[in-house]
């Protein structure tokens, strides 16, 4: 009886002594990494995209110019981007960093009671660059929300006005100083946060709120008596192709 208490004994440990050998805490049975790292896992990052991945995008965003002044009208300005990006991956994990460039125009324009019609355009560049999490929930889906700030360069931009009698006068924001004493500003920074969907690791729709730190424009309110600010701020729609 003790020999064969012993030889179970034997036959048990060596059992044990072969399993915890073939067993890594850090590695599966398949020798991929652990459960937060596994690039086949949905909850984590794929394969494809562990070293990043690029995206060619256009957004349309209703912005509004918001001034600090009490009871002046916002302005809504419909604007059109296409930009580029590329998700940069930081280590082993579902975290990114994208750095991008945009090129977009906005347009604005209001029709007053006396006959004027007001229009205002302007066309920019933006550098934004995000902090991003690629979530892979199921197959050829993934949410992936960012956030991130923004420098934009304001390169042209025109003030029209036309009379009720066809009179049209117009002029140039960034080199011509003309009425309200108005500052335009060429150089701003802003922020931006969002979510985007990936849709069958080709296409992405998102939405985004994005805003100004730092002001378009300064003038002189003379019904205030003081310096005032009108910043841009809004909600953006996207659609853009992953690479």
């Amino acid at each position: 009886m003790k020999k064969i208490n012993f030889l179970l004994t034997t036959v048990l440990l060596c059992t044990c002594n072969s399993m915890l050998a073939q067993y890594d805490p850090e590695y599966d049975r398949h020798g991929y990494p652990s459960y937060s790292y596994r690039p086949d896992r949905y909850g984590s990052y794929n394969s494809d995209y562990e070293n990043g991945w690029g995206t060619f995008y256009t957004e349309y965003s209703p912005m509004q110019m918001v001034s600090t002044a009490k009871g002046v009208d916002n302005k809504t300005f419909h604007t059109a981007t296409i930009g580029v990006g590329y998700n940069i991956h930081l280590g082993a994990s579902p975290v990114y960093l994208e750095p991008a460039f945009e090129v977009a125009g906005s347009w604005f324009s209001r029709r007053y009671n006396d006959g004027v019609k007001y229009s205002m355009n302007v066309y920019y560049s933006k550098i934004p660059l995000n902090l991003v999490i690629r979530l892979n929930v199921a197959e050829g889906f993934a949410i992936v929300p960012f956030g991130g700030v923004n420098v934009k360069y304001n390169f042209s931009g025109e003030e029209r006005e036309k009379d009720a009698n066809g009179y049209t006068e117009s002029w140039r924001l960034f080199k011509d100083n003309h009425t309200y004493d108005s500052d335009y500003k060429r150089f701003q920074a802003g922020y931006q946060a969002g979510v985007k969907f990936i849709i069958g690791n080709c296409f992405s729709i998102g939405a985004s709120w994005k805003a100004d730190f730092t002001p378009f424009c300064k003038y002189y309110d003379s019904g205030t008596k003081k310096e005032e600010k009108e910043k841009f701020q809004g909600f953006s729609f996207s659609l853009a192709y992953c690479f």
